[in-house]
C-alpha cells in the first residue's frame, strides 16, 4: 500500500511548520510558561501575561479536545473521538515552538515575550486520513510594554447541517471580545489581581490568513495583515 499523499495546499502548510520547527529546535528551545493555581501574577521582565480562551463547536454542539471527548456525528450518524493540536510558533523564530494545552474548557492563561505568533492548528481522527490535515488557523500580536494582554475568545465551528464547508482543519473562525470582563473576574478568582490593565490585542482569522509557500513569504504576509489589523471573523 503507498504512502497517502495530501493536498498541495497541506503539503506546503506541513513543510512551512517542519521548516519553522526546525528552525527554532536550533533556537533557544523553551516551554511555554502557563500561570498555574497558587502563583501570585507579578510582572515578569521581558513578558507579557496572555489570556482568552479557544473553544471548538461541530453542528452546534461544543466539543472539548483536550479532553479527546467522544461526540456525535449527525452526518455520518456515529460517534467519534478527535482530538485536536494547535501550536503557537513565534515569527521571528528566536524562541521555542510550542503545542499549547490550555484548560479543559479552553482557557488559557500563558506567559509570552512580545512579538508575533502563528498558531496553526490539525486534529486526530480515527476514522481519517493517516496523515491529519494541518493549517494556520490563527495570528497573535503580543505588544510590547504591556504586562497583560487579552487575546478575546478564539471560536472554531463545523456546521455541516446548514450546509456550510469547513476548512482544513477546525471549521469557521471567529473572536469575540465580549466575555472580556467575565475572563478577568476568572483570571482574578484563579490566579489573584492581574499586574495591570489588560490591553486588547485579539487573534487574527478568516479568509485572508496566510498560506505561504516558504518561510519568508508566510512570516512577511504574517506581519502585513497584523500591521494593517485583521478582521475578526471571515
Amino acid at each position: 500500500m503507498g504512502t497517502p499523499k495530501c493536498s498541495a495546499e497541506a503539503c506546503r502548510l506541513r513543510a512551512l511548520l517542519v521548516a519553522l520547527l526546525v528552525t527554532t529546535a536550533s533556537a533557544c528551545m523553551t516551554n511555554v510558561e502557563y500561570a498555574r493555581p497558587g502563583q501570585t501574577l507579578e510582572p515578569r521582565e521581558g513578558k507579557a501575561l496572555v489570556f482568552g480562551r479557544i473553544r471548538f463547536f461541530y453542528d452546534r454542539h461544543e466539543i472539548f479536545p483536550w479532553d479527546a471527548s467522544a461526540f456525535y456525528d449527525a452526518v455520518l450518524d456515529v460517534e467519534r473521538a478527535e482530538a485536536r493540536h494547535v501550536w503557537l510558533l513565534p515569527l521571528d523564530a528566536t524562541q521555542g515552538s510550542w503545542e499549547l494545552r490550555p484548560d479543559m474548557d479552553g482557557t488559557l492563561t500563558l506567559w509570552l515575550p512580545p512579538g508575533d505568533y502563528g498558531l496553526f492548528g490539525s486534529k486526530d481522527d480515527p476514522s481519517g486520513p493517516i496523515r491529519p490535515t494541518l493549517a494556520v488557523v490563527a495570528l497573535l500580536r503580543v505588544p510590547a510594554g504591556r504586562p497583560v494582554v487579552y487575546a478575546g475568545e478564539l471560536t472554531f465551528a463545523e456546521d455541516f447541517r446548514e450546509g456550510g464547508h469547513a476548512d482544513d482543519a477546525f471549521g469557521a473562525g471567529s473572536v469575540t471580545t465580549d466575555p472580556m470582563a467575565d475572563a478577568i473576574r476568572k483570571v482574578e478568582a484563579t490566579y489573584g489581581a492581574l499586574p495591570g490593565p489588560p490591553a486588547l490585542s485579539v487573534w487574527c482569522v478568516g479568509k485572508d490568513l496566510p498560506s505561504g509557500n516558504d518561510i519568508t513569504e508566510f512570516v512577511s504576509q504574517s506581519r502585513r495583515l497584523l500591521d494593517v489589523g485583521c478582521s475578526a471573523s471571515p
